[in-house]
Formats: structure tokens, sequence, C-alpha cells
């Protein structure tokens, strides 16, 4: 036998002793331990390590419910009733009642609620009031509709100290009181209503507002700002103080021209409240100094007659005028871009005072008197213009 042969049948062989032998039986097996594993919560965002900016604090903000305004102020919650005290609070009202709103602040005062310390001393305080009104069951508009375009309402320091604060929703408008500004800060901006009227406006924006008869949703939040360590708005609208309510407001046609002339009711009435708080209770120091007047065109014989015409346009009855003291030329002349005369004004204002035939008000205010430029030199008759500067003053005081 050659040595392949040999080779060939010791191949032979073993294959046939493996395949006739149980395969267990041909080696030992080590018993494998399996260890006990425990299951552990895997973050929703991986650790990038290329990244360091990414944290679980960061997740969290993006999954932070679109629903929650700002920052929930603790404890404060809005209350609606037809009446401005507050009382027999409810959330369902029909076009034709009144309503107004209530915060309490969970026995805090409005001042601690809205962060109002970094803000500093003021003579006033003010928040944002969001209204959105939408057919009930709607889910129209955007998340961030309610910290968009803001504006502002005034809040007294009085107010501020309380731990609750009434607010004007749809109120009667001759009563109207919570004020609104487009600009926060400055106080002489405050002159519109609050709440629902905004919305509402006029007869066309009143149609589209409530197109039929039906429930609608009101839906308001009123926040405050962000501050940051220096005590200045951060302007994070995440971080604003916040609270929100929302009342079902059943729609009736009926009642729809009452609500559309709600608005400009309203702004008179404020403007009326505004005029009587600042109201003159005797003459002004001024009036005494008055100038006399040396032109023929502003003696009293021509321009008393002139100024009842003017203001009798608007139902004034005339009472007495002056004439401010001034220095210069008597006559100003006001030119074009190309050097051209347009007319010449008077230097001095003169200021009137007179009766409103629509509340029985006493009201001093500013006139001014022009000529219109006639060319070669000369100018056209005299006329008025104003009133500005307007001021409610005591009838009684009016001597």
């Amino acid at each position: 036998m050659t040595r392949n042969s040999s080779l060939i049948l010791a191949a032979v062989i073993a294959v046939t002793s493996f395949l006739t032998v149980p395969a267990i039986g041909q080696f030992t097996l080590p018993k494998i331990k399996v260890p006990k594993i425990v299951k552990k919560d895997t973050p929703a965002t991986p650790t990038n390590t290329d990244n360091p900016t990414t944290s679980n604090s960061d997740s969290s903000a993006q999954a932070r419910n679109v629903n929650v305004r700002g920052v929930p102020i603790p404890g404060a919650k809005i209350i609606f009733s037809a009446n401005p005290d507050g009382s027999n609070p409810k959330t369902t009202f029909t076009s034709a009642e009144n309503i107004y709103g209530r915060i309490d602040f969970g026995g805090r005062t409005m001042y601690d609620a809205f962060g109002w310390k970094a803000m500093g001393d003021r003579k006033f305080y003010y928040v944002s009031y969001f209204v959105k009104i939408l057919p009930e069951g709607s889910n129209q508009g955007w998340e961030h509709d309610w910290h968009n375009g803001r504006s502002y309402t005034l809040v007294t320091k009085e107010e501020a100290q309380k731990a609750f604060w009434n607010f004007d929703v749809l109120p009667d408008p001759t009563k109207a009181s919570s004020i609104s500004s487009a600009i926060g800060d400055e106080l002489q901006y405050y002159n519109s209503p609050a709440g629902m009227w905004p919305k509402i406006g006029d007869m066309d924006n009143a149609r589209r507002t409530f197109p039929q008869n039906g429930t609608y949703n009101v839906d308001i939040t009123i926040y405050g700002d962000s501050y940051d360590d220096w005590g200045k708005p951060a302007g994070e609208f995440e971080k604003f103080p916040t609270v929100s309510a929302n009342l079902a407001f059943q729609f009736s046609g009926s009642d729809g021209q009452r609500i559309a002339s709600g608005y400009q009711k309203a702004r008179d009435a404020i403007e009326a409240a505004k005029n009587r708080k600042e109201m003159l209770h005797a003459m002004p120091d001024w009036w005494a100094k008055a100038w006399t007047p040396t032109d023929p065109k502003l003696a009293p014989a021509r321009l008393v007659p002139q100024i009842k015409g003017f203001i009798g346009q608007w139902n004034l009855t005339y009472m007495k005028h002056m004439i401010v003291q001034f220095t210069g030329p008597l006559w100003v002349i006001e030119k074009n871009s190309l050097g051209i005369p347009e007319y010449r004004m008077a230097k001095p204002y003169i200021y009137v005072i007179y009766k409103d035939a629509k509340d029985n008000s006493c009201q001093v205010g500013a006139l001014y008197m022009r000529e219109s430029y006639s060319g070669a030199g000369t100018y056209g008759a005299p006329y008025l213009g104003g009133i500005r500067d307007i001021q409610y003053i005591d009838c009684t005081a009016v001597k």
C-alpha cells in the first residue's frame, strides 16, 4: 500500500467514526451563564459628543406642550360675569349681555404675580390682553397668535397692589374702563377700549367676526413680560407670565347693530372720563396774560364772529377767547421746497372756551389763523383751523 492510499484510508475511518458516534459525545460543551439584563430607559435625544449644546433640558423644551401659553401664574384664575364686580360668575353669555372679567391671583398681589418689581418705581403698569373669537369647534389660527402684535392695557398703581383685577370683556360701552394702547410706556396714548370691542370694531368687522347666529368661543389670555437679571424685558414669550380662560358667546343677529356701534361709544366714554379726570377747576394762570391785538384781523369785532362760525359746525357755543403772548413778527410765511410761499400763519394761537351741547361740558382749545398765498406777494382772506390742545374746564370756573 502506498503512502497516499494509507492517508485516504485513515481519513475515511475518521469520518465514519464521527458520523456513527453522537456529536454530543465527541466534545465536552461548557455551560454558558447568561447574565441578567436590566432594561434602561433610552434617552429621547441621544448624547452627541460632537455637539455640546444638546442636552436633556433642550429636549424637554422641544417637547413643551404648545397648548400652554408662557408660564401660567400659579393659583391665578379668570372668572367671567355679567356684573362689573364679578358676582354670579358663569362661562356662557348671550350677545344681549355685558361681559366682565376678574382675575384672582391666589393671594398674591398683581404686582408680585407679574414680577413688576423688575420694572422699578412707575406711575402705572400694564399687561397685554389677547382675545380671539372663533366659531365653536373651530381650530383656526396659529399657536403663536397670542403673543404677536401685542397691545398694552393700563393697570394703575392702586390696582397693582390688589390680589385681584377687574377688567372689561364686552362691557356697557358708556362705562368702559379697561384702556389700551399700542405703546406701553406712554400714558398719553392709552385711549382705546380693551377686550372684545377692538375685534368687533364697526359694522363690517362685526359681520366678519360673527357671520351668522350661533355659539362662538372667546379665547382670552392676559400676560406680562419676562425679565432678565438686570430687570429689563427679555422678550422670551415662553417665559411670559400668563392667565388664560375661555367663554361661550351665543350671538344673535338681532344684537348686531348695538354691538357694532359699541366700539366708538366705548372710545368716546374713555376720552370723556380722561377729560373729566384732567379737568381744570379754575381759569389757567396764563389766560390773564393775553396779548392785545394790533392787527384788525385779530380784533374782537372781526375775530369773535369768525370763531363762532368756525366752532358752530360742531354745535359748539362760544364763551370767550384770548390770544397768547408772543415775540417776533405777527405773521410767519411758510414756503414749499421751491421757496414759493404757500400761506402765512399768525404766530400766536387763539385759545377759546366753548360749551359742547353733546355733554353740556365746557372746554378750552387752541385755534390757528392762516391766509393762503394768492401770488404777487398777496394773501387771501384769513381762515381758522384747529381745534387742538383741548382740555375740559369746570363751567362754573369760566369768568
